[in-house]
């Protein structure tokens, strides 16, 4: 059932609309006037908005942007003579739902109101699902004692009291970017407004556009209806564009313009719509690096870089590992209903020593393994995955007898030692050979620039 206006100067019209839709089930509220129409429209948000093109008092198209204004999603339907098709086409580019031709066939009528309703339903379900999972997000739920989160956890604070710019937050795969991004949401003056996330490495090139600012109908071969894009309805909220790094240079200078104008067109638009945003972006990739290479614009780099935050690895903030295991313990074991569980102490050394290439999603996924496919003597560290062996604490049995497959070589050194110095010999012998560009030694050691960089700091401290 939908509440549905109707707009319109010919009674007969009103009349057999207002009983057709209403023994379908709809709240139907006529208007012979744009006047009474508007005043309803102060104190109603209508589903559905069926009007006239000219009317007693203005044309139809001057109601468009009071009813978008008063609710984006309003399904608007244009009733319209044959004489005035050009009209109505234009009203649809303008953000119309559709149009019919009088005489119309009430049937049609019922159908196209189903299937306006069900756009909308669909809309406002991933709109809700959006609320209600970063709501509950909040700073105090990003835990970090070290010194790199405070200093980070500070400037949220400070951007809190800021009402609109540009934030881009920069970091390893998994070291929580989205979860700060809903978190300085949450903080500002926009927390009960909508906070829109889109991925930009999610979606394919041809439907980013699309996604992000919407199209118009007939703007390609399967847009049969306008479509509102993620962008107008965060409007007055947040836009979060994670993974903006991926994003194609074809649409990279339409971005630029965006975010320094806060417009935009419709894909196959031509009107400019204007919106009120916090915007924040994120990603995995040195933009820098990228934009010296010309795989990212430079001009939208510095664009975006208005504010940057800079999450740390979490090997660079080991102090924060046994905080986020107790964390995630107790999420897990209250989510498997294994409350009683117990954790031998060795393993938080362990992953104390470990050095996280997956950062917190990594620790995350291995808590929640554990818990899972804990027996009833709890986990031990024969239960640790086999890439955590080389971290065992030296208080090991396995480690002081040099029995177990980490323990002491005949050389003295640990397992763990002798990888070590192998690694850092492999790095510097990369590093020659490239010339001291860490770029390229990366690519010949198979890893990326984030990871040798954190491998030499490991190694070398101060580097």
């Amino acid at each position: 059932m939908s509440d549905i206006a109707i707009v319109d100067d010919e009674k007969v019209v009103l009349s057999s609309l207002k009983i057709g839709l209403a023994q379908g089930g709809h709240n139907v509220s006529t208007f012979e006037r744009i006047s009474a129409f508007k005043a309803y429209l102060k104190d109603n948000e209508p589903d559905i908005v069926f009007f006239d093109l000219l009317l007693p008092d203005g044309h139809g198209l001057d109601l468009l942007p009071e009813i978008k204004k008063a609710g984006p999603d309003i399904a608007v339907i244009i009733i319209t003579a044959h004489g005035d098709i050009p009209s109505a086409v234009k009203a649809i580019k303008l953000g119309a739902f559709d149009y019919i031709s009088k005489p119309f066939d009430l049937e049609v009528i019922e159908m196209l109101v189903e299937k306006a309703a069900k756009e909308q339903r669909l809309i406002r379900e991933v709109a809700h699902h959006r609320n209600r999972s970063h709501q509950k997000t909040t700073l105090a739920d990003i835990i970090g004692e070290s010194e790199p989160m405070q200093a980070i956890f500070s400037k949220v604070k400070r951007l809190s009291q800021v009402a609109a710019t540009t934030v881009l937050i920069l970091g390893e795969s998994g070291t929580g970017k989205d979860q700060m991004a809903k978190a300085i949401h949450n903080l500002s003056r926009r927390r009960k407004k909508q906070f829109i996330e889109i991925n930009c490495a999610a979606l394919p090139e041809p439907l980013i556009e699309s996604e992000l600012f919407g199209h118009e109908r007939g703007a390609f071969t399967d847009a049969r209806h306008a479509k509102v894009g993620l962008a107008e309805l965060a409007h007055g909220g947040t836009l979060f564009l994670d993974e903006v790094g991926e994003l194609p240079l074809s649409l990279q200078a339409k971005l630029l313009k965006f975010l320094e104008t806060r417009t935009f067109r419709r894909v196959g638009g031509i009107k400019e719509i204007r919106v009120d945003l916090f915007i924040i972006a994120s990603t995995n990739r040195d933009l820098e690096q990228a934009a010296a290479e010309r795989a990212f614009r430079q001009d939208l780099y510095y664009r975006m870089a208005v504010v940057t935050l800079t999450l740390p690895p979490l090997c660079e903030r080991a102090g924060d590992v046994p905080l986020l295991v107790t964390h995630y313990w107790k999420v897990f074991t209250h989510k498997f209903k294994k409350q009683d569980l117990a954790l031998d102490p060795k393993i938080l050394e362990c992953l104390t020593a470990y050095d996280w290439p997956g950062n917190i999603r990594e620790l995350r996924n291995l808590l929640e393994q554990l818990v899972i496919l804990a027996g009833e003597n709890g986990v031990t560290m024969d239960d640790l995955p086999r890439r955590f062996l080389d971290y065992r604490p030296l208080s090991d049995p396995q480690l002081e007898t040099g029995k177990g497959p980490a323990g002491v070589l005949d050389s003295g050194h640990t397992l763990r030692e002798v990888i070590g110095t192998i690694e850092i010999n492999s790095i510097q012998k990369a590093l020659e050979k490239a010339g001291g560009n860490k770029t390229r030694a990366a690519r010949m050691l198979g890893i990326s620039r984030y990871a040798l960089l954190r491998k030499l700091k490991r190694h070398q401290p101060g580097c």
